[in-house]
């Protein structure tokens, strides 16, 4: 099975990583500007469903392997601040803000778009425990996603289909169990 290179998805795309193995995923996916999923994740914040951008730069390469991420402002900061501010209480971001810091530090140049989304996938999985294989279009079938514990939920109830960074923070290390058992 094959997969899009996605920038920090759903739950749901580990989910099937998780039950498929032989999962491998494309990094070289024609470009097309309107698959905002690759370059875009969705977050929560005290406001609800939050999506955070990495810019992408012009001229676009023929694919996403190609396409390189933009070097104005600071975006990378700013979405480490975002990310600090919607999960800096959750029971795990402490245990794993380490892990993922690095990937949005200051630096000269933060590559292309499937370059910077495989650098968090290999970090995820690290974060999963699974397999940190399998770099190279699918049909992402979405059950409906059950429920899981988020930081916010008494006040916003529970928001599905967010980054697989809010399982992450707020289920730990029982987050790949929560994943195994979605069905």
């Amino acid at each position: 099975m094959i997969l899009h290179s996605l920038f920090c998805p759903s739950a749901n795309y580990y989910r099937i990583i998780a039950r498929n193995p032989e999962v491998q995923i494309n990094l070289n996916a024609r470009f097309d500007k309107r698959q905002k999923e690759v370059h875009r994740m969705v977050i929560a914040d005290v406001r609800g469903a939050v999506e955070l951008t990495v810019p992408i730069a012009k001229p676009y390469g023929k694919t996403w392997g190609e396409t390189r991420i933009s070097q104005h402002g600071h975006w990378n900061r700013t979405m480490w601040t975002a990310l600090e501010s919607a999960y800096g209480r959750t029971p795990y971001f402490e245990f794993y803000a380490d892990d993922f810091r690095p990937l949005l530090a200051d630096r000269n140049d933060f590559g292309t778009v499937t370059e910077l989304n495989a650098q968090f996938d290999s970090v995820i999985r690290h974060c999963l425990q699974l397999p940190i294989e399998g770099i190279e279009p699918a049909n992402m079938e979405v059950n409906s996603q059950p429920p899981y514990w988020q930081i916010r939920q008494d006040k916003l109830g529970f928001i599905p289909n967010l980054s697989i960074l809010d399982l992450i923070f707020n289920l730990g290390p029982e987050a790949l169990i929560y994943l195994l058992q979605w069905h």
